[in-house]
């Protein structure tokens, strides 16, 4: 029993909080979930790939490690719960039995806003004296939509109520949901969900339970629908399938330093701000970028254009002032042009001690760089934005819409 109880514990291992963005992440608090970790995908050349959207039972297994998830990246995801059942007779126990259910969740095509949940159940096993016949194994799922007025439209099935048995007979299930675009909060069409399948057991009358603790969580997911006019597929034939689905979780875009990488000045200024920001400039004792942990991410900045252009004139003059008015064509690796980091793109940019009060002054770093390595990261963070589905990340009260980290390799 006490080895069972230990088992069941670690299995309620969870990563670090605050990897969910935005509005999903209130949904989910209030259901009791906590974070997950980012991911990174790898970038060659000038370019960011096209992030995967598929994610087997294999390798979900092999990247749980013991959590209840495992994001690959915005358009696919897992997690898993092994159920342990201890069977009691006269006070003692007299059998033991198990299963486990995997989830994983898909959203195969950008241009299609289905989202797909995939129920595997397997590893089934019964010692003693049990009745797996009579064993009931109830799968729910709480849904919890942000916008009441939005009418999802489902397919597939989520996996009935059934027995031990009869679920190793007929153990997978999918379950579609989908949300046609033109129900959303303005002004990116927006929806937003969390979703959260349970896994519950009643045992035969003649049995009593030796652990029986009730509705167990398997995995979770948040997720956004929108329909961004700057975002792809903003634009189709049935206004009803513009846009597209992604699961509201912070992912991290690498940025390479190492030899030969189109982008490695950028990544070397970005790992200078980040791990050594006394070296940079305008000079700041207290500097602390962020974007390089779920507690402080970046916010994408697109509709506020006179922000972006403030964001981007402090910090070209923090590279005239340090380097001088020639600091494009002066040497070394001339011509140059200057970076900045946080990005211009966000609202954590330069110019943000001048927009909220609140926030540090001179909380960034600008370098004169080569133009050509700048421009490089530029068009990998631009395929980043598009290909993540990243949105405007506050709304007009200030309040986190979406978010995303960095990550130097």
């Amino acid at each position: 029993m006490t080895n069972l109880e230990s088992s069941l514990k670690k299995q309620k291992v969870q990563a670090e909080p605050g990897r969910i963005a935005g509005p999903s992440a209130a949904l989910l608090r209030d259901l009791g979930m906590a974070g997950i970790p980012a991911q990174t995908h790898s970038v060659q050349g000038a370019t960011y790939p096209d992030p995967p959207r598929s994610i087997t039972n294999k390798e979900c297994q092999k990247k749980l490690n013991n959590s209840l998830f495992y994001v690959k990246s915005r358009f696919a995801m897992c997690g898993a719960l092994q159920f342990l059942q201890v069977w009691g007779k006269n006070g003692r126990p007299v059998g033991e039995s198990s299963f486990a259910l995997m989830v994983r969740g898909t959203i195969p095509d950008a241009r299609d806003r289905t989202v797909h949940f995939d129920y595997n159940f397997s590893n089934f096993s019964a010692t003693g004296n049990t009745k797996t016949s009579g064993l009931i194994v109830n799968t729910e799922v709480t849904q919890k939509v942000l916008v009441s007025q939005a009418k999802k439209r489902e397919s597939g099935l989520i996996p009935p109520k059934k027995s031990f048995n009869a679920l190793r007979a007929v153990p997978n299930y999918t379950h579609n949901v989908i949300f046609d675009a033109g129900q959303g909060t303005k002004p990116d069409d927006l929806i937003i969900m969390a979703y959260v399948p349970y896994v519950s057991v009643k045992y035969p009358p003649e049995y009593v339970a030796g652990t029986n603790p009730g509705p167990q969580r398997v995995t979770f997911a948040g997720m956004n629908w929108d329909a961004a006019s700057y975002l792809p597929n903003s634009r189709t034939a049935d206004p009803k399938k513009r846009g597209g689905a992604s699961f509201a979780y912070k992912v991290a875009l690498p940025y390479s330093s190492t030899q030969g990488a189109p982008e490695k000045a950028v990544a070397d200024h970005l790992k200078l701000a980040h791990t050594q920001p006394s070296k940079t400039k305008p000079p700041n004792p207290h500097k602390s970028v962020p974007g390089f942990d779920p507690d402080h991410p970046l916010h994408r900045l697109y509709r506020d254009k006179s922000r972006y252009r403030a964001n981007r004139r402090t910090a070209v003059s923090a590279c005239v002032k340090y380097w001088g008015k020639d600091y494009a064509t002066s040497e070394p690796a001339r011509p140059r042009e200057c970076d900045e980091y946080p990005f211009a793109s966000t609202y954590e940019g330069a110019a943000q001690s001048s927009k909220e009060p609140s926030a540090p002054k001179n909380n960034y770093s600008a370098l004169p760089i080569p133009k050509a390595q700048n421009k490089a990261g530029g068009s990998i963070l631009a395929l980043f934005y598009d290909k993540n589905r990243i949105l405007d990340g506050r709304d007009a009260k200030g309040q986190e819409i979406d978010a995303y980290l960095m990550a130097i390799k």
